[in-house]
């Protein structure tokens, strides 16, 4: 199959609202900016995929059609929840491996600050025979699941707030974050309680805004700026039910089955035998830092008992990777955009364009994606070369 390389990223910066722009000028902007980046035109793309939420997420009818500046070229709609933005990638990556596409431009964007509909949307996710007895929504779904780790395997209220402490001090160096102030553990232990143990400051914000790469084939990248090749890749989806998930013997509803499936897959195809060692840089897609705690042992950082050991080691262990130097989706998390901008940062680090935010030595680089009640999981690994 045909190598793939990022060779252009655009992003407008991550607010509550724009309720100054249309969706139009968000998605143009996040474009031409990847195009400019690339050294492109629209004329020299060969098909555009646009990741874009239902329209009762999107508050606005199908909002991709206003955003269209193709000039003749195929066009597709995708949307799979959470991992829309690294679904959207994964599609046009896929269309160059295949010889169907030289170059594809994909964008993601988020309206969701003017839909009156989202919340309803995100509290009936869940299945609807077994488990509508239960008042979950997104944010007891974590909350069930962080009580289930601070059982289990020794977390305390400590862990969640230093990983949101960390992110929110990286999203201070990101111009582009939606939340840029730096706060104290003790700050995010002290802000009230959504749903015990998760504070609100251990949760996302709610963002809008859109992100654009242009991904070329191998023989396109030649002339490009520092062009990030996508050294592997992969999706699984999960049973949709969490009351499946809870005990079964492979991986209960706290170890991310979907996602440490993802990452065998990914770091197969991209050659990582070492996670620890060959990765320098991991933008996650975790709505609640104890959902980023969760993801460490199913992308290979150490083990789930040792989860805590961890999430404390990284305060004083300069050398193991970096999480989140944008900020992650504590910065800022514009749903279906969220995926993809995970895989634009990782980009930008291992470019080495990212500015205030940019890690030293970053050969290689992972970005995840989780949809729905994490069923849906995605991990992309970048490097500075293809793989052989």
């Amino acid at each position: 199959m045909k190598p793939v390389a990022i060779v252009g990223i655009g992003q407008t910066p991550y607010r509550r609202s724009h309720a100054d722009k249309s969706s139009r000028e968000l998605i143009w902007a996040a474009c031409k900016e990847a195009l400019d980046d690339a050294g492109m035109q629209m004329s020299d793309i060969d098909v555009v995929m646009a990741g874009v939420a239902p329209d009762a997420l999107a508050g606005e009818a199908s909002v991709e059609r206003t955003g269209v500046m193709g000039t003749g070229q195929p066009f597709m709609r995708i949307n799979t929840g959470g991992v829309t933005g690294s679904s959207t990638v994964f599609a046009g990556a896929s269309y160059i491996r295949a010889g169907r596409a030289k170059a594809v431009l994909v964008f993601a964007l988020e309206r969701m600050g003017q839909a009156t509909t989202s919340q309803q949307v995100f509290n009936t996710i869940f299945d609807p025979i077994y488990e509508k007895d239960f008042p979950l929504t997104t944010i007891t779904m974590a909350a069930l699941r962080a009580s289930m780790l601070m059982r289990l395997y020794g977390y305390t209220d400590r862990h969640w707030a230093e990983i949101a402490a960390r992110n929110y001090r990286h999203a201070a160096n990101n111009p582009l974050a939606h939340f840029r102030r730096a706060v104290t553990p003790e700050e995010v232990m002290q802000s009230p309680l959504l749903a015990w143990p998760i504070h609100r400051m251990e949760a996302c914000p709610m963002s809008e805004g859109a992100c654009a790469m242009v991904l070329v084939d191998g023989e396109r990248s030649v002339g490009k700026k520092r062009p990030v090749w996508v050294q592997g890749y992969a999706s699984t989806s999960d049973s949709y039910a969490m009351g499946d998930r809870i005990r079964r013997p492979e991986a209960t509803l706290v170890d991310l089955l979907s996602l440490r499936l993802s990452a065998q897959k990914a770091y197969r195809e991209a050659g990582i035998t070492d996670p620890l060692k060959q990765i320098r840089v991991a933008e996650l897609y975790s709505a609640f830092s104890s959902a980023e705690a969760m993801a460490y042992p199913a992308l290979g950082f150490c083990t789930s008992e040792g989860g805590p050991a961890f999430v404390e080691q990284q305060l004083v262990d300069k050398s193991l990777p970096v999480f989140n130097p944008s900020g992650g989706p504590q910065g800022a998390n514009p749903v279906s955009a969220t995926a993809m901008i995970r895989i634009a940062e990782a980009a930008l680090q291992v470019r080495g364009t990212a500015g205030e935010r940019q890690v030293e030595n970053v050969e290689r680089a992972v970005a995840t994606g989780q949809g729905g009640a994490t069923q849906f999981s995605t991990v992309c690994v970048l490097g500075r070369h293809p793989t052989s």
